[in-house]
């Protein structure tokens, strides 16, 4: 049986509310603390990540749903609707915690991003739930849908505004009577069996007063929306003067190919608008928002986000097809798409001349339907954004050119780096893959780094490779070749070779730099050259040199293939390296 009701789901609330109200809260708070001292202690469901992720989704948004809903928990449905979203905030973090998350519980991307992207999902269907609640049908009207959107991040705004103060107050107690010397109230409030089922219950009650007073809600709601409509002049203007001055740029940014453009400014220039024309808009309920002349402007402006859409997309296209798919580029593709449905459904509706506003509830509608679909199906392993970026930077290291390896890059920003650190187990399978591929032009080196990519613990830390990364360097003088002790040596101290160690890149000098009668060998890797010098019978490290110019590691590997070697005479001797001069620093032994 729908209730009839104009307003949005949190308002009128009933008599049994609060009770309904804390027991959530004090089920979150203490599940919460519970999960925090299974991380503390190291045990159960610590120890499963994807437990421990899938317990913690569902502890966070269930309970919250059950306050944002408890106007309805006496109706069946309401609990069918709890059900569902709690398997799925199990499924979701299962999936997170298994599949992303690296052996330490660590995210490759923190844990506010994923968290950020369930609550924007979770923001985007409860109004649709509220609405079916309401009304008892999914074709809800758009003032229902607009009312509880907005009035449910305004009350949860304002919850977190006043748990904010309650803890402020809670710090002014500590400090009062930590200056008497009495440090037990300091000591209480920063327990976790006291911060996270107080923190639940004030966040609760809360919720529990701000929902109780609609009225207060909706003069708030109504006086930011009046001021914030007004900005979507400034917006307009700015949008109107980049769109021009982007025409003319236009021709040539496309014959370059280059992203000469951050789409990201572009994407918030379009969020931004589409955000101040709903503030004017608001539930379609005002005729004219605007002055005439001003609405005629802005209608006429509007359009203009189409150019802007398409320049963001063709920016993130190029950053795509050189780089490939990352997680943050395809979140950025996310956005893309729906501010492309924003600006064309946008655009079409300002055909109309009067009321042309109307049109943009069902675009509105449309464009959070379509966000809520990508949004869950993301958050699964049927769209993951982790997923679908180790598959693009496997394709990418798979399709890159022989000899084309990656050490001019810094070895944190390889796509074997990215494959290990950022794109969770589906990365890492695709790196395990890598380390034993066959039938490939460059399976060796594919074999060497993936190898190395393994064996680093740290995404900062260098790859470390075995010795037989330095088995086919170039050497001379020819007929040399490095010993076992000193080939130990170099595999054991690769952190002063660089970011990368490649053979096509590496070449070896033996050569008396001193005037002792005894060789030093420098090992010249990505335009840096080490000495290492032979005494009492073995081998150690000695010094970096320096040199007075710049070339490509390749062309000083082939000119050291051609016997292009020297040195001139100085305490240490300059080695010349065609007309590239290393020296070795002042002070050096």
């Amino acid at each position: 049986m729908a209730e009839d009701s104009g307003s949005s789901g949190f308002a009128h609330l009933t008599r049994g509310a609060l009770p309904i109200i804390l027991l959530a809260a004090v089920v979150q708070g203490w599940t919460l603390y519970a999960l925090h001292m299974s991380i503390e202690r190291n045990v159960w469901p610590a120890t499963e990540p994807g437990v421990l992720a899938a317990l913690y989704a569902m502890t966070v948004f269930v309970p919250l749903t059950v306050q944002m809903l408890v106007q309805h928990v006496r109706r069946r449905v309401t609990w069918m609707f709890v059900a569902a979203l709690a398997a799925f905030y199990l499924l979701i973090g299962w999936h997170y915690g298994e599949w992303v998350l690296d052996e330490s519980r660590d995210a490759p991307d923190g844990w506010f991003a994923p968290a950020a992207i369930v609550a924007i999902q979770w923001l985007l269907i409860m109004p649709f739930l509220q609405a079916r609640l309401i009304e008892g049908r999914w074709r809800s009207r758009y003032e229902l849908l607009f009312s509880s959107a907005w009035t449910n991040k305004l009350v949860l705004g304002e919850a977190a505004v006043f748990t904010g103060f309650f803890w402020l107050l809670l710090f002014l107690w500590a400090q009062l009577f930590g200056m008497l010397g009495i440090e037990f109230f300091e000591d209480l409030f920063q327990e976790p069996v006291f911060v996270y089922p107080v923190t639940s219950i004030v966040f609760g009650v809360a919720l529990k007063l701000i929902g109780s007073l609609e009225r207060l809600t909706t003069v708030v709601l109504e006086q930011t929306l009046s001021v914030l409509k007004w900005l979507a002049l400034l917006a307009g203007l700015i949008l109107a003067l980049f769109t021009v001055a982007l025409v003319f740029k236009l021709p040539g940014l496309v014959a370059s190919g280059e992203k000469a453009i951050a789409a990201v400014w572009l994407l918030w220039l379009i969020a931004g608008t589409v955000l101040l024309v709903n503030a004017a808009y608001r539930d379609g309920s005002l005729d004219e928002p605007y002055p005439r002349l001003i609405g005629i402007a802005l209608r006429f402006a509007i359009p203009l986000t189409v150019v802007s859409a398409l320049v963001a997309a063709y920016a993130l296209w190029l950053r795509v097809d050189q780089y490939g798919f990352t997680v943050s580029r395809f979140w950025g593709w996310v956005v893309a798409v729906a501010a492309l449905l924003y600006s064309v459904g946008y655009a079409l509706a300002a055909r109309h001349n009067h009321r042309w506003m109307r049109s943009i509830a069902g675009v509105n509608v449309v464009v959070a339907l379509y966000l809520i679909g990508v949004l869950t199906l993301a958050l699964t392993p049927v769209l993951s954004p982790y997923r679908i970026a180790a598959n693009s930077q496997f394709a990418m290291a798979l399709e890159a050119p022989d000899g084309s390896s990656e050490a001019s890059l810094p070895y944190t920003y390889t796509h074997m780096s990215y494959l290990r650190f950022d794109s969770g187990r589906y990365g890492r399978n695709r790196v395990e893959e890598l380390s034993r591929i066959e039938n490939h032009p460059r399976a060796e080196e594919l074999r060497r780094e993936a190898k190395a990519a393994l064996a680093r613990e740290q995404r900062w830390s260098p790859p470390q490779y075995d010795s037989s990364i330095f088995a086919g360097i170039v050497v001379q003088p020819p007929g040399r070749t490095l010993d076992p002790q000193l080939l130990e040596l170099l595999t054991s101290n690769q952190s002063n070779l660089g970011p990368l160690v490649d053979p096509s890149t590496t070449a070896g000098v033996f050569v008396d730099l001193n005037d002792d009668q005894a060789e030093e060998f420098v090992l010249l890797a990505n335009g840096s050259a080490v000495v290492y010098r032979f005494e009492s019978g073995t081998w150690r490290y000695v010094s970096h040199m320096t040199n007075d110019g710049y070339e490509a590691a390749q062309t000083i590997v082939s000119r050291v293939r051609q016997g292009d070697v020297r040195t001139e005479p100085s305490v240490w001797k300059d080695l010349l390296i065609g007309n590239l001069r290393y020296r070795m620093p002042p002070g050096a032994p």
